[in-house]
């Protein structure tokens, strides 16, 4: 494996931890997620998945890994595409009545000008080259498109509510080191 190819799917690794991790305290389990080694690169962003889905050593020093019963969503902004790939595994979506491409639709929503490149029945490649002259910029879609999927996720109650003003609220991602 290339070292860049390591270091993607070394970051996938740690996101699959953090992810599991928020998921046990919380019982979230659908993530948007911006990564940043594969810098809008498709396979490289491949890695990432990879390594998050990968199962978890447990007679390895570090973890790396297990959330592969989990829907994700990695965002991968570079210079001159946003790349996106979703995972959302049979059981999961079965349980929660979730459809991969009616979730891709509300995060590719306000990503103009992107293409679904594969799709099978638990996984969706998308891209969306830059366009400066059409004022599409990787970096603005994927945040515009991490916003969509949270909002989407809080309409079909996938997330607690904030609804509640109480002061016992924890931020599980953020206890979990998950930077969104």
């Amino acid at each position: 494996m290339a070292p860049i190819e390591a270091q993607a799917f070394k970051e996938g690794g740690k996101k699959g931890v953090d992810l599991q991790g928020v998921s046990a305290m919380g019982g979230v389990c659908f993530f948007n997620l911006a990564v940043d080694t594969p810098n809008g690169d498709m396979a490289l962003l491949e890695k990432v998945m990879e390594g998050a889905n990968v199962e978890v050593d447990e007679s390895a020093e570090e973890r790396k890994g297990g959330a592969g019963d989990l829907g994700k969503c990695f965002l991968s902004a570079g210079d001159k595409q946003l790349a996106v790939y979703f995972h959302l595994p049979k059981a999961l979506s079965e349980a929660k009545g979730i459809k991969l491409k009616e979730w891709a639709a509300a995060v590719l929503a306000p990503v103009e000008g992107h293409e679904i490149i594969e799709e099978s029945e638990e996984f969706l490649k998308a891209v969306s080259a830059q366009n400066q002259e059409a004022g599409r910029f990787p970096l603005k879609q994927r945040d515009d498109a991490i916003n969509a999927g949270f909002a989407w996720f809080r309409e079909k109650g996938l997330i607690p509510s904030n609804d509640d003003s109480s002061d016992d609220d924890v931020n599980y991602a953020e206890a979990a080191g998950v930077e969104w």
